[in-house]
């Protein structure tokens, strides 16, 4: 019997009708059924050991391989339907070492104007600081903004602002101008709960990261692509433990069990995932091994 890993590299390959081929830095597209998906590196960030939360640090560190941070991946996925150009997650900015999402739009042949909706996971600012340009415009100028209610709202709330360090208050603030923005042009639209943000798409709520995180399926069947946010910060140990969280999950204890419903479904349904902080270009499968699950990233070229 083959190796878990040797199982899944060859259903990659097989099942799945995928098509990768040599592409630019920081770009990877491929194909899944009717759909082309290209991820996108907006960058990277060093996340270290001590931001875990229910992992002893020497076994933390032994999983990770040393004591160093991990410098990890910020990833935004575009999703051509045939019909729609639609975007996941926007990236950060260039203060925070990101900021390459347009340059990468580029070089991939797409232009911003080209793309109808821009899906939001969360309103954390390394997914939603790349939808204004540095002179405070539309990044997509054409694009409708969607995200969860319950995200807008908890974000907006004073509540939520004044529970914050004041070193963090400065990034409402950049939320609230980048949401006037889009609304002074009818372009921003939280969905609610059950509603489909855009045609052929399911938002799948996926909280605990924050209030109104939400996971967005496209496709179905072998032919389907989820792009799952912020699930995952260390594919390293959060697919073998994850009930381990990070200390800026909002509860901790929905995130835990939130991962493990999802990696429990996306194991039984063989479904490509893309992951905006797995190691780029954060495509791949997951598979149940004993109490946890087993990452396959997708590598290489994958025919049909």
């Amino acid at each position: 019997m083959p190796s878990p890993g040797r199982y899944l590299t060859a259903l990659l390959a097989t099942i799945l009708p995928l098509v990768l081929s040599a592409q630019e830095p920081g770009i990877r597209q491929i194909r899944v059924g009717n759909l082309k998906v290209t991820a996108l590196l907006d960058g990277q960030v060093p996340l270290g050991k001590e931001l875990l939360k229910g992992l002893e640090p020497e076994e933390a560190e032994a999983m990770l391989g040393g004591p160093e941070p991990t410098a990890t991946s910020v990833n935004a996925f575009l999703v051509d339907t045939g019909k729609h150009r639609i975007l996941v997650d926007a990236g950060g900015t260039s203060s925070w070492g990101l900021g390459h999402l347009a340059e990468r739009l580029q070089k991939a042949g797409i232009k911003p104007e080209s793309i109808e909706t821009v899906l939001i996971t969360h309103l954390h600012g390394d997914h939603f600081g790349g939808l204004l340009t540095p002179e405070g415009k539309r990044a997509f100028p054409r694009a409708q903004l969607r995200l969860s209610q319950i995200e807008h709202d908890y974000w907006t709330a004073p509540a939520t602002e004044a529970s914050l360090p004041e070193a963090r208050r400065p990034i409402i603030k950049a939320l609230k101008a980048m949401i006037a923005v889009y609304q002074s042009e009818g372009a921003y639209h939280p969905f609610a709960p059950g509603e489909a943000p855009c045609p052929g798409v399911q938002a799948i709520p996926t909280p605990g990261h924050t209030p109104g995180h939400t996971s967005y399926a496209f496709g179905q069947g072998k032919h389907a692509f989820w792009a799952i946010g912020d699930l995952v910060h260390f594919g390293r140990i959060q697919f073998a433990k994850p009930e381990v969280t990070v200390s800026f999950d909002t509860d901790s204890p929905k995130a835990a069990a939130t991962r493990q419903a999802l990696w429990e479904r996306a194991a039984r349904e063989k479904v490509l995932i893309g992951g905006s902080h797995l190691a780029f270009p954060g495509l791949g499968q997951i598979k149940k091994a004993g109490q946890g699950f087993i990452w396959t990233a997708l590598k290489g070229k994958a025919r049909r």
